[in-house]
């Protein structure tokens, strides 16, 4: 004969079970996602791409999700590529760049069901099935001034980059900022070779930045700093090189200054923690702390590495708020 209390403990038993299965944990809410990121290049370059695909395989690890990987994908044939993980049952596309940006606002309200992670330069609206990663280069660069300001010996540093993108323009301004305030008597010039993997224009740009007198270059291109490092190691006079996104200090180990460590999991797993948390989409700042690090100083003084690090560490915490101006460069007066 089942007493008062046994009836009890079969109802809470059942309406325990009912909201278990009613609300799926973090375990079963990724066994229903399946994440596919879209690259625009060869993961083999050990850079901007191979961090993409750094990406799919952390959180396939991570999160216990399917995942997938597209390389050597250009914007005109992205949204085919979407559309076909979409179609095979993906639930999560991210695209590993912000030449996507105006696609994922296309394809977004098309396809609600689907969420979608963008890389950009900026904080605005975006469709409610959209997560925005928002990455602060602007502020990642400010230590890389203030690191040339003190290792210099002419008192001529310069920027390479490759596209002039929004991006690399502020970097460029926050750069000149933190140079100015480091050394005064320092001058910064800059160049933009239109190609970010294009070693022989970076080798051109960099012999004639040196033959102009330059002997620290802050690099903002991605296989073009290969030239940019032969052209160091000609030099008759000792020039320092920073690279971004990997380390590449083994390359010219006697020419390196500093690496700006770019990884995009951090802002990733974000996404994806808020993803199984229920919000299909959100907002997620990368910046100093957040897959950005400066790491291998060398080749400078123990002050400019000290001072490097601490402005680092100001710009992490907010002491330091770096100019944004993307529109143009406006170098510091």
């Amino acid at each position: 004969m089942k007493t008062k209390w046994t009836r009890r403990l079969f109802f809470a038993a059942a309406a325990l079970t009912a909201l278990a299965l009613a609300v799926p944990g973090p375990a079963l809410a990724a066994k229903a996602h399946k994440f596919a990121i879209i690259l625009p290049g060869p993961i083999e370059d050990a850079d901007y791409n191979f961090r993409g695909y750094e990406v799919a395989q952390d959180i396939k690890k991570r999160f216990k999700i399917e995942t997938s990987y597209s390389e050597r994908i250009s914007p005109a044939d992205a949204e085919r590529v979407a559309r076909e993980y979409i179609s095979s049952g993906f639930t999560i596309i991210g695209f590993h760049g912000g030449q996507y940006v105006r696609l994922v606002q296309k394809l977004a309200p098309k396809f609600p069901d689907t969420i979608f992670i963008m890389e950009s330069s900026g904080k605005f609206k975006v469709p409610k099935n959209v997560w925005n990663i928002h990455r602060h280069y602007f502020q990642a660069f400010y230590p890389f001034g203030v690191l040339a300001g003190l290792a210099t010996k002419t008192n001529k540093v310069s920027v390479i980059a490759g596209i002039p993108l929004p991006d690399f323009k502020a970097s460029i301004n926050t750069i000149s900022d933190a140079l100015k305030a480091t050394n005064p008597k320092a001058e910064l010039t800059y160049s933009f070779t239109g190609n970010q993997n294009d070693p022989v224009k970076a080798r051109q740009t960099a012999d004639a930045m040196i033959a102009g007198g330059v002997d620290f270059i802050i690099n903002m291109v991605n296989l073009g700093v290969y030239g940019v490092v032969e052209a160091a190691k000609k030099s008759k006079r000792k020039v320092l090189v920073t690279t971004f996104y990997t380390d590449k200090t083994d390359k010219a180990p006697q020419h390196f200054a500093g690496t700006l460590i770019i990884d995009f999991r951090p802002p990733y797993r974000k996404a994806l923690e808020g993803i199984l948390k229920g919000s299909p989409g959100g907002y997620v700042p990368m910046r100093p702390g957040v897959g950005f690090e400066i790491e291998s100083l060398g080749n400078v003084s123990a002050e400019a590495m000290k001072r490097t690090k601490e402005a680092y560490q100001k710009v992490r915490s907010g002491e330091i708020k770096p100019r944004l101006e993307m529109k143009k460069v406006m170098l510091a007066k």
